[in-house]
């Protein structure tokens, strides 16, 4: 059903339905401020901040995402120590349409299948 959340993940944080939805949501909320934070970042071109960033995106987007996500992730992180900043940028680019999609699906697991919690 995703490409690239793997809510069965979830279940290793959550102990009932309440919990991950609360979890989802922050975890919906922390990515959506990251990615802004990161056009930011990448749109005044400092590196800092961008390697901070993919430092945090790294270590909470591979709590719940599968493994082909995942290891992008760890890999981009890792290139922003030693990369250029203008090949860093191309490959954080490239990783942008699957986080905004992975956003996407963060929403569609939260209204689909956590949106009964009472």
């Amino acid at each position: 059903m995703y490409s690239f959340l793997d809510p069965s993940k979830a279940s290793e944080f959550a102990m009932d339905k309440a919990q991950m939805l609360n979890l989802a949501q922050t975890f919906q909320d922390s990515l959506e401020k990251d990615l802004n934070s990161l056009h930011a970042a990448l749109a005044d071109h400092h590196v800092e901040p961008i390697q901070r960033l993919l430092h945090s995106l790294k270590g909470y987007v591979t709590f719940l995402c599968g493994p082909e996500l995942s290891q992008h992730m760890i890999q981009l992180e890792a290139m922003s120590r030693s990369t250029p900043l203008a090949e860093l940028t191309i490959e954080i680019n490239k990783a942008l349409p699957l986080l905004k999609n992975l956003l996407a699906e963060v929403g569609v697991w939260i209204a689909s299948d956590l949106s009964s919690v009472s």
